[in-house]
Parts: C-alpha cells; structure tokens; sequence
C-alpha cells in the first residue's frame, strides 16, 4: 500500500514538473484562462500548463493528506480545493500587476506630455521610456522600440507593447495613441494630458474604496481557511478520521465545502470593484 502511495505521489510531481517544463505552445485564441495567465504576467505559462499544474499539485496534495489522516473524503476534498487555490492565486497576482502598472502610467504620459513638448516625435517619445519611463513599463516599452526599429510601423509597436502588457488601461492607452498620432498638433498634448488625469483619478478612487473594504477581504479569507485547518488537525487523530470517512461525516465536509465557496465568494464580491474589461483586438 505505502508503495503504491508513493507511486501515486510521485505521478503528481512528474505531472507538476511536466508543466513547468514543458516547451510552451502558441495559442490558437483568446478566452478567460487565457485571459488570466496573460493578465498574472508569469512568463512561460500557458491554459495548458496551469492545467497540467493543477492536476498534478491536486493529485500530490490529496496523497498527503490521506496519508496523514487517512480518510478518503477529506482527501477528495484536498483535490479539489488545490485547482481553486492555484485559480485564486493568479487572479490575485492579476489584480496587484493591474494595480501596479495602473499606478505607472500617469507618469509614463507626463513623461511623454514632456517630451513631445520639447519637440520629440511621438514615436521616439515612446520609445524613450524604455530608459526614461516608470520601471514596471519599462520591459514592455524596450520591445515596442525593437518593434519599431525593426518595422517602422507605430501601429505594429503599439500592438506588440499592447500584447506585452495585457492590461485594460494599456487598451486604451494604444487606442489614444494612435488617436493622438492621427490628429498631431496642438492637440497631441492635450489629449495626453486629459488621458493622464482619468487615469490618475480613477487610481485615487480605487485606493479610497479598496482601504474602506480591505478589512473585508481578510476576514473572508481567514473565514475560509481556519475550519478546514481545524478539520485537517482534528482528522490526524484516527477517531475523527473514521468519523469524517462514514457517510454523514462526508455530507457534512461537502455541506461545508459548499458553504465555504458560496460565503467566500459573496463576501469578495461585496468588497471588490468591478474589473476593467480589455477592449477587443
């Protein structure tokens, strides 16, 4: 039995390690996970790979915990609350990268504002903020000045920074700056510097409200996780394992599981703001 324990075990790291490791694949469209593995900015990761993740540190997790109490049901529900934690986790680094580079780019079109003021086109206004620019932008504007260089076409670099950063505020960003381009002139600078301040104004009302609901998001998540942390404690001795193993102990950990998401999820709901949505390609 133990044998085939760690048979099993070591199935799910192999399937962890694979993806991981697996050379990544061009993607054939766009839709919601491929949305929040663009959106979490960790490079190398693909729908696929999260998927092969998933199911491996799932399958390893539900070894570990049916070994150290034995039950099958709390086990089961080990497996499943791993994908969901992993799915959680790049939402939430989504959210802080959005935050980030939401806070960059005021300065990034002041930058700007400034230099096309000083006479710099806009292009090679843009480009300087490969060196110049705030440094969470600073990656993707040294790609859009190799596309640029390598194409001559602004368009072409806009897409590329667009696809470098998948973000909303980039969308419309791009979109501005192919306005910009179109109209030049006077109103060049009048339109960056108009799109500065929404930017920078819809930042200060996100802050205020995200302080006033923070405290909500910690106590849901600490609601979350402390049953199932006292559940995993008390099966470690083999009575409550039984117990939580017979028929109504496993109606009681689903029942539970069930009430978890469904409180977890509302009460994120009540404290977060709406997401800006990409604008379309």
């Amino acid at each position: 039995m133990s044998a085939l324990v760690g048979l099993l075990a070591a199935l799910g790291v192999l399937l962890v390690y694979d993806g991981l490791t697996r050379p990544a694949r061009p993607r054939a469209g766009s839709g919601k996970w491929s949305e929040l593995v663009e959106g979490a900015g960790v490079k190398g990761l693909t729908p696929a790979r999260l998927a092969a993740v998933s199911v491996g540190a799932a399958f390893a997790t539900g070894l570990l915990v049916a070994g150290v109490t034995g039950s099958a049901v709390i086990a089961l529900a080990g497996v499943v609350a791993v994908p969901v934690a992993i799915v959680s986790w790049l939402a939430g680094r989504a959210r802080r990268r959005r935050r980030r580079l939401r806070e960059a780019w005021p300065d990034a079109l002041a930058a700007l504002v400034a230099t096309v003021r000083a006479g710099v086109s806009l292009p090679e206004a843009c480009v300087t903020l490969a060196d110049r620019g705030p440094t969470e932008l600073a990656p993707a504007f040294t790609a859009f000045a190799a596309t640029y260089r390598a194409t001559g076409s602004f368009r072409t670099a806009l897409e590329r920074l667009r696809a470098e950063l998948a973000d909303p505020v980039c969308d419309r960003v791009v979109v501005a700056l192919k306005v910009a381009r179109d109209v030049g002139g006077t109103e060049l600078v009048r339109l960056l510097r108009t799109l500065g301040d929404l930017v920078r104004d819809d930042l200060r009302v996100r802050k205020e409200i995200e302080a006033r609901w923070s405290w909500t998001v910690t106590a849901a998540r600490v609601a979350a996780a402390a049953p199932w942390v006292v559940l995993v404690l008390m099966a470690a001795r083999p009575e409550a394992a039984r117990a939580y193993s017979s028929p109504s102990g496993a109606l009681l950990i689903g029942l539970g599981a069930a009430a978890t998401f469904i409180g977890y999820r509302l009460m994120l709901r009540a404290a977060r703001l709406p997401e800006e949505r990409r604008l379309g390609t």
